[in-house]
């Protein structure tokens, strides 16, 4: 050999994942998003906008019964295109965020509501569920202090997630006053 050529040391084949570990890769990115529909929803929609808006509320709802605290749903409409609402919930534990999550999913599925994606369930300390025109964020109390994500999107409009009581249902729930007894 001359002292310009070089040996070049032969390069390892790259290795390729075993059988195994694609159908694990692939049986979790399914179990995380469900079929997609391959077309965009129109988002001008008002049938669409009130059905997103009734599903983050449902989904907020849905947290306050598995007792999440601190449940806010913010208006992103005009602060971002990309999605209407954003339902924040903060969980206990990890067992009660995967729990939360877990009666979501299962709501909206009965809904006919397809998620774009669910992460942090190994983690918990953020759970992200995607239905596309709203997104559900279940913190642990230290993941939502870091992610602070009610500051970042601090200029959305909170808005109320239960139903409240119409003012004319109220007074009609009141009993009525006694006829007064004075003589006519």
């Amino acid at each position: 050999m001359s002292e310009n050529e070089t040996t070049a040391a032969p390069t390892p084949e790259p290795s390729s994942p075993t059988a195994r570990t694609r159908a694990i890769k692939t049986r979790s990115i399914r179990e995380a998003q469900d079929e997609s529909v391959p077309e965009a929803v129109e988002r001008r929609n008002p049938d669409r906008l009130a059905k997103a808006l009734e599903h983050a509320r449902v989904a907020a709802g849905i947290a306050h019964e598995n007792r999440a605290k601190d449940i806010l749903l913010l208006d992103l409409r005009k602060a971002t295109p990309l999605l209407d609402y954003f339902v924040i919930a903060t969980a206990a534990s990890r067992r009660q965020a995967n729990a939360i999550a877990g009666d979501i999913d299962a709501e909206m599925k009965k809904r006919g509501e397809r998620k774009l994606g669910m992460e942090g369930e190994e983690e918990g300390s953020w759970i992200l569920i995607d239905y596309g025109d709203f997104v559900v964020h279940i913190f642990s109390g230290e993941g939502r202090t870091y992610y602070a994500l009610e500051e970042i999107w601090g200029d959305a409009p909170q808005i109320p997630w239960r139903d409240e009581p119409a003012p004319a249902a109220a007074d009609a729930a009141s009993p009525e006053p006694p006829p007064s007894e004075t003589p006519a």
